[in-house]
């Protein structure tokens, strides 16, 4: 991948995350799970929505970090 090409994924990640649409839909997601999980019945049910609970955060993290690894890939090679 070009520097080019680093910068324009970091920036359109970059927007993704701040963009308030997709922040409310993380929050709000996140929040179905935790409320399902607290009136699951069984340890299986609330395991599984625990993965998924971690599993966004996943995403969230990976999101993030390419969003500011790239960055700093194209600092290190404009320098």
């Amino acid at each position: 991948m070009t520097p080019e090409e680093r910068a324009r994924r970091a920036a359109a990640v970059r927007a993704l995350l701040e963009d308030r649409n997709v922040r409310d839909a993380f929050a709000s997601i996140e929040a179905d799970l935790v409320a399902e999980w607290k009136t699951a019945q069984t340890a299986e049910e609330r395991q599984n929505l625990w993965l998924a609970v971690r599993n966004l955060e996943r995403l969230q993290t990976w999101l993030r970090s390419a969003a500011s690894h790239d960055l700093r890939a194209l600092r290190r090679q404009k320098g």
